[in-house]
């Protein structure tokens, strides 16, 4: 997916995968979700 920014982030001893895309001064979003969904399953065609 173009334009997919990719970052981990640990935190309470676990690491998380993130992606994110869109305009820095957008609102904010938040997708979760857990195995065995991953972050490409938000996008959209």
């Amino acid at each position: 997916m173009e334009g997919v920014e990719h970052a981990y982030i640990e935190t309470n001893g676990i690491t998380l995968h993130v992606a994110q895309k869109g305009p820095k001064d957008g609102k904010l979003v938040i997708l979760l979700d857990g195995f065995p969904e991953f972050w490409y399953g938000w996008h959209s065609s």
